[in-house]
């Protein structure tokens, strides 16, 4: 009786390490089109006041 409850966790965690390497992260694009780059900093990221430069 224990090999057989030993077998079915070892089944369910086989299974559930299938399903999560199966369920990875993928998209249908090929290239990542954006206008900027992901990594590029922001306006407010600068260090600069917003202010100073804006009307300008």
């Amino acid at each position: 009786m224990k090999n057989l409850t030993f077998n079915r966790i070892i089944a369910g965690l086989l299974l559930t390490a299938v399903l999560t390497v199966a369920s990875g992260c993928n998209t249908a694009e090929s290239e990542n089109r954006s206008a900027r780059p992901w990594n590029a900093p922001k306006g407010w990221e600068n260090g600069m006041p917003v202010g100073l430069t804006e009307g300008r």
